[in-house]
This record gives C-alpha cells, sequence and structure tokens, in this order.
C-alpha cells in the first residue's frame, strides 16, 4: 500500500544517527518521516558505552586543552594503522567538536574527570575522550526529550516497528522512497531523501556469515543489528566493503552455545583488575603477555587464535582470592563453574584439559612452566607481570573465552557529502547513509578508536540534518 504523501525527508532509524538527523531537519523546516523497527527509540545507544571524542570543543578550551582536527585526524589513524577512511574522517574530525558542543547546550553532562587520553582503549596523544555517567543512555536521554516534542507537534512522523525491507527506485536508478513492513502489512512511502540510519548486521547469524566469514560470531548489539540498510542498498548495486578489517572486543562468553548473539562480557582488563590467570590457546599453550598494558596488543593476540578463542585457567587458590572475572555477586560466579557450558571444574589438570579439549601433556608443562616463573618472580617467556600464586590447588577451573563483536565492520561506501556510492563510484541519487551502516571499519580502521564509532553517527546525523540535505 502507498502513502499519498512526499517527504521532504525519510529517515530508516532511530538510535544514534538518526536521531540528531530527525531533530535537525525538522528544525529546519523539513517534512521528516522516521522508520524504526523497534518498539522504542534509541537503537545502540541502549548498548553502547557512550565514548565520545572531538578536538577543539569548548570542554577542551575551558580546561586549557589545546587540539585541533588535524592532531585528531593524525592521532586516529596512527592507532588504526592508517585504515580509516580518509573522506569519512576528515568529515568527522572537522565536525565533531561542533557535535560535542550542541549535546552540551542540550543539557549532555559530560562525567567528571573527562576528556582523557585515554580509557578502554589505545590512547591518545591529547585529551580529548569523554562520555556521559550513565553510558550512551546519557547521549539519549539529551537527545529524547527534544525529539518527543518534536514528534509531539508533529514536525517529525515517527512510526515505530517499521522495519525497512526495500528502496523504492525510478528509471534513472534514484531513491524515491522507501518499502516497510508494519504490524498492518506492507506500506510504501516516497520522499525527496532517503538515509540509511539502521545501523549495523551483527545481530543477523546469516548475514554475518555472507558478509564476515572469515571471523566468527560471539556478538553483544542491538537485537535490531540486521542488516536491513546494506541489504537494502545493495538491491540498488552498492557494494559492501570492509570485513577484512574485522577486530573482536577482548573478551568474552557466550551464555547460549547455540545462539551466537548471547555474548557477555569478562572483566579481563589489567587496568581495573589484576589478572591472576593464564591464557592458553586451543593447544594447551599460554599465547601472550595476560597483563599487557596494551588493548590493541591483547586483541590482536587472540585474533591470532582460532575462533578468536582461548581458556582462562585457574585454581582454587585463585577462584578464592582473585576478583570476580564477571561482573556477577562473587557467590553467584563461583556457582557457574561446572554448571555452565563455558564454565569449567575438574579435579586434576588431566580432567580439565579433557573438558577443554587440549593435549593434557602440554596443559600440564604449560603450567608447570609457569609455576616456575611465579616462584622466580621472572616469566622469560611472556613477561607476565603480575606473579602472585601458582596454579596447583585442585579443583582446577578454566572459562572457555572468545572475541565478543560490538559492531560490524563492513559497510557502504559514502563520498563526503553521505551520498551512497554505487557501481563505479557514482552516488545513487537522493540516498545518504550515516551510522554503523558505513561498517566500523570505516570509521575506525581495524582498531578500536576511542570515540570513533559513535562519534561519526552523531555528527553526520547532525550534519545531514543541518545542511546537506536538500529539498
Amino acid at each position: 500500500m502507498a502513502s499519498n504523501q512526499l517527504w521532504d525527508v525519510i529517515v530508516v532509524g532511530a538510535g544514534s544517527a538518526g536521531l540528531p538527523l530527525a531533530i535537525r531537519a525538522a528544525e529546519r523546516g523539513a517534512r521528516v518521516l522516521q522508520i524504526e523497527a523497534d518498539y522504542r527509540v534509541g537503537g545502540t545507544l541502549f548498548w553502547s558505552s557512550g565514548q565520545i571524542s572531538a578536538a577543539g570543543t569548548r570542554l577542551q578550551k575551558q580546561q586549557g586543552i589545546e587540539d585541533s582536527p588535524d592532531e585528531h585526524y593524525r592521532d586516529a589513524q596512527k592507532i588504526a594503522h592508517g585504515k580509516i577512511d580518509p573522506v569519512v574522517l576528515r568529515l568527522m574530525v572537522d565536525n565533531a567538536a561542533a557535535t560535542i558542543d550542541w549535546l552540551m547546550d542540550l543539557g549532555f553532562q559530560p562525567a567528571p574527570g573527562t576528556p582523557v587520553a585515554g580509557e578502554a582503549h589505545e590512547a591518545y596523544s591529547t585529551r580529548r575522550y569523554l562520555w556521559g555517567t550513565n553510558k550512551a543512555v546519557s547521549i539519549l536521554d539529551t537527545l529524547k526529550p527534544v525529539h518527543d516534542r518534536l514528534v509531539k507537534e508533529g514536525r517529525i512522523d515517527l512510526r515505530l516497528q517499521h522495519r525497512l525491507v526495500g528502496l523504492l527506485s525510478d528509471a534513472r536508478g534514484a531513491v524515491t522512497g522507501v518499502r516497510a513492513s508494519t504490524p498492518n502489512g506492507e506500506f510504501e512511502f516516497s520522499g525527496r531523501n532517503v538515509v540509511l540510519a539502521s545501523g549495523g548486521y551483527a545481530a543477523n547469524p546469516e548475514l554475518w556469515a555472507e558478509l564476515t566469514p572469515n571471523a566468527p560470531l560471539c556478538s553483544y548489539v542491538n537485537p535490531y543489528s540486521r542488516g536491513d540498510g546494506l541489504v537494502a542498498a545493495r538491491e540498488l548495486g552498492a557494494p559492501v566493503d570492509g570485513s577484512e578489517n574485522f577486530l573482536a572486543t577482548f573478551a568474552g562468553v557466550l551464555d547460549d552455545p547455540k545462539d551466537p548473539r548471547s555474548g557477555a562480557f569478562l572483566a579481563l582488563s589489567p587496568g581495573s583488575r589484576k589478572i591472576w590467570e593464564i591464557f592458553v590457546d586451543t593447544q594447551g599453550k599460554r599465547f601472550m603477555q595476560e597483563d599487557h598494558p596494551s588493548i590493541d596488543y591483547r586483541e590482536r593476540a587472540l585474533l591470532r587464535q582460532p575462533g578468536t578463542r582461548m581458556n582462562i585457567v585457574f585454581d582454587h587458590g585463585i577462584l578464592q582470592n582473585a576478583a570476580t572475572i564477571t561482573l556477577d555477586p562473587t557467590d553467584v560466579y563461583r556457582a557457574k563453574f561446572g554448571k555452565h557450558h563455558a564454565f569449567v571444574k575438574a579435579r586434576t589438570l588431566d580432567e580439565l584439559a579433557r573438558k577443554l579439549g587440549v593435549p593434557a601433556p602440554a596443559l600440564r608443562k604449560t603450567v608447570a612452566d609457569y609455576n616456575r616463573a611465579v616462584d622466580r618472580q621472572q616469566d622469560a617467556q611472556w613477561g607476565k607481570a603480575f606473579l602472585i600464586r601458582r596454579i596447583e590447588k585442585a579443583p582446577f577451573y578454566a572459562i572457555k573465552a572468545q572475541g565478543i563483536t560490538v559492531l560490524s565492520p563492513a559497510g557502504l561506501k559514502v563520498d563526503a557529502q553521505l551520498r551512497v556510492l554505487g557501481a563505479k563510484s557514482r552516488p545513487i541519487p537522493n540516498l545518504y547513509a550515516a551510522g554503523e551502516v558505513l561498517g566500523f571499519s570505516r570509521t575506525s580502521g581495524n582498531a578500536f578508536v576511542g570515540g570513533l564509532s559513535l562519534t561519526p553517527a552523531l555528527t553526520f546525523g547532525k550534519l545531514l540534518g543541518e545542511k546537506l540535505l536538500k529539498w
């Protein structure tokens, strides 16, 4: 069924890119239709840690921090090994400060002590990295009242539980609208501009296997991150690339071994928790310095393991004395061993090896070598610094861990006006994109660069609404 109204802007998605886009376009006087597959607005803001970064913000100036977009650009490319799309990164660094200042004008409160140079990811050379006190929900709480008011005033027509199923186009290939499935059937909506702000695809195992075939899926993401925008744009000839830059977060477990979307994080950062345990591979051998200060080192060490899998090995003495590795209360955490598929308990090292599927002689030698390192207080093989206890007191324990996917790497290519590029890198008329639909690797390369997933989404949504879209 087709709608008779012609919208100036159709926004597909109501998350980190879609919300600022709809707000700014409506404030410019556009007739805005916003469709969202979920029953609520917010998208990945409910899952994101909320880290943002920019150079030249009002907050930096208040604290006497000297910074520039050029420095931000150089820092980001250095951390990402030069893999960030230069057009996208340039657009982001030149406009990110205005985005953060705008959020603060709307009431966003940076967490005390921010900005910082580094937290959770590799450090910048300058303090430009910040977040709110309630992760990305702090940003949602800032944007939602403005968005709610514009919806109430009729300046944004918000349609929840409307999932994109296709793009409409004319004979010359220009996009003319969208087709969406709704609780009342499929409907077509016509618009002068269509913006894909529909997120990634890490909640779609089938699409993940197609687009990222060489990387296992163990995800902690918005369940509506199903790649609808990617699928629709590909049907019009838009290529999807960037899967080779996959990088998993270090590290977590699958709560349900049959559901690759049931990822849960483990607390393995040596900056926040001492690492009493050792990490062993599928051959029962250590493969990294467990407490290395660089998160990039740790992530890449895990990336080299088959299936990004490892085993965290320890004994009863460590279980009793070390901080928990999950976010559970201590009694809940300890009760998981022997009852949860990823939390293994055994009477002997040989039994532990059998349950992990690793060679028992190798695991025994690994533990014996580590115990000698503890005795000598020197880990000559891997350089682990925290050598507090031997692994010798039964029962023995292990956690079957693996890399966690929080963002999907592949996405659509855009130009400096955020127009989606189709065949031969030509813009598809009237079609734009912002947010994770561009692919994490386009905005952050092959590394986790502080703030370079959420900040581009917010910034590009704001830019599109403010000045890039025409009607």
